[in-house]
């Protein structure tokens, strides 16, 4: 048996702990008297200023603290392989914020074009444009890539008559990767004729 280093708070019986536990905490206590040599003791003001936050509605205590990026890509990976094994709450998801479905919806004013660009398949259509050709095909520049489409957007959406974002789910010509190419942002400016703006 350990040699008692300190004694129970209340009842005075001795006591081992292990020198890191004693660093930690304000008093030592035996099982029997644990919860009224908290009361005892009371507590400290920053637990009580972490409790007074805790209990007012609309604080976070922990604002500021940011995920370690070990646990960042272990919940990325959780939630990626629940939505891969539940393909249809995914759809069920999308559903309800969808169109009218959605709370920013004002009646369809957006342009097909620009409503196409802020789809979800277009996003993974760009990222894997990107990923394919690692760099600018034009001048070999890694630096602010982006994805280009060889047959304008516009002219996709007239040649397969895409009247809504479903119709443009449900064409496969429209995210064809061999319908894309990377390119940097000066040399896409200029492959639509545009002035790169400064800065």
């Amino acid at each position: 048996m350990r040699t008692p280093n300190t004694e129970c708070l209340l009842c005075g019986k001795p006591l081992y702990r292990r020198p890191f536990e004693l660093a930690k905490v304000r008093y030592a206590a035996c099982m029997a008297h644990r919860s009224e040599a908290q009361k005892v003791a009371g507590i400290t003001p920053k637990q009580q200023h972490g409790l007074s936050l805790g209990s007012e509605k609309g604080t976070n205590h922990r604002t500021g603290y940011k995920h370690r990026p070990e646990s960042r890509l272990k919940a990325s990976a959780t939630h990626k392989a629940y939505w891969a094994a539940h393909p249809e709450k995914a759809i069920a998801r999308g559903a309800k914020t969808r169109a009218e479905n959605h709370y920013k919806w004002n009646g369809g004013s957006s342009r097909l074009n620009t409503s196409i660009r802020t789809m979800h398949e277009n996003r993974k259509w760009m990222d894997a444009v990107k990923a394919r050709d690692g760099q600018c095909v034009r001048c070999g520049s890694a630096d602010c890539l982006e994805s280009h489409h060889l047959t304008p957007l516009v002219e996709l959406l007239t040649s397969h008559a895409i009247k809504s974002r479903d119709d443009a789910r449900d064409c496969a010509q429209l995210w064809d990767l061999a319908n894309g190419e990377t390119l940097c942002r000066p040399c896409h400016y200029a492959e639509h004729g545009r002035t790169l703006p400064c800065g």
